[in-house]
């Protein structure tokens, strides 16, 4: 009766190691992707400095600014996160806004997990990325959408440094003489030129500094004649606040992609392995 006992508790000890780590391999395939997805609260605020420089017949006048940008998500709709976007721009100096020309509001719809930019639910149509994806490295690259450009231009790899204590991945946008359309008084075409450098986590995709700038030019008698170049970076609230965003970002990640599902696996195996031999000790004798 005894051996019975031993025994049937052996075979309790190695269901429940088989259990843990089929608990594991579900935990890495299906339930850690659907918690790794962008959250139905999400809010957040990005401030930035710079400047506008402006070319007229009457000379040059720069006007240093300051933009926000508040998003908030309002719901979902499939695995599409709808959010609410507002940009404005002020002088820095009076805080008075620079006209609705530089202002923009608008609703977004962004795939949770892919970050990609649903097209057909999205109210502009945009594509490519919202944000960066993870585990990017050296030879990669993505389409980030750009709204200046009215389209997604392509950030390739630069370099890896280390920014801040964190090791980074630098991206950059470098595009020349884009087609925007007309300007609306003289009817001249109208075009943009960007640099914009993304200092990125690879680990979380969290961009933790943006520094930009674009040179908006008209096409007078087939040269490119500077009516604008626009000059803008993260402020410094907001570089502290994201990079604050990507250590906690790391740790949740460590936990929930790697630490739990292998704690699950390896205890699980551990128990299957231990029970085994005991058992075959036990038949042994």
């Amino acid at each position: 009766m005894a051996v019975q006992k031993k025994a049937r508790k052996g075979f309790i000890v190695s269901i429940i190691g088989l259990l843990l780590v089929i608990l594991g391999v579900l935990w890495l395939a299906v339930i850690f992707p659907w918690l790794d997805k962008v959250p139905t609260d999400y809010a957040r605020s990005y401030y930035f400095d710079g400047s506008y420089q402006f070319f007229t017949q009457q000379g040059n006048v720069t006007i240093p600014i300051a933009q926000t940008l508040a998003q908030e998500a309002t719901g979902t709709e499939g695995n599409a996160l709808l959010i609410h976007e507002v940009r404005t721009v002020k002088n820095a100096i009076t805080q008075e806004s620079l006209g609705p020309q530089y202002n923009d509001e608008s609703t977004l719809a962004v795939d949770r997990h892919t970050l990609e930019f649903v097209k057909e639910i999205d109210e502009r149509q945009r594509e490519g990325q919202w944000g960066p994806p993870r585990g990017l490295g050296e030879g990669d690259s993505f389409d980030l959408w750009n709204a200046g450009a009215n389209k997604a231009l392509e950030a390739k790899y630069v370099q890896e440094y280390e920014f801040r204590g964190m090791k980074v991945v630098l991206f950059r946008i470098d595009e020349t003489n884009i087609p925007i359309g007309k300007n609306p008084q003289t009817q001249m075409d109208m075009y943009l030129s960007t640099i914009i450098d993304l200092t990125i986590d690879p680990k979380t995709g969290t961009v933790v500094e943006q520094d930009s700038v674009t040179t908006t030019s008209i096409d007078m008698m087939g040269q490119k004649i500077p009516v604008q170049i626009s000059k803008v970076r993260y402020a410094e609230q907001t570089i502290v606040d994201l990079m604050d965003v990507a250590k906690d970002a790391q740790g949740m990640l460590m936990w929930f992609e790697t630490v739990i599902p292998w704690l699950l696996i390896g205890i699980g195996g551990i128990m299957v392995v231990i029970d085994t031999l005991f058992l075959g000790r036990k038949q042994g004798k």
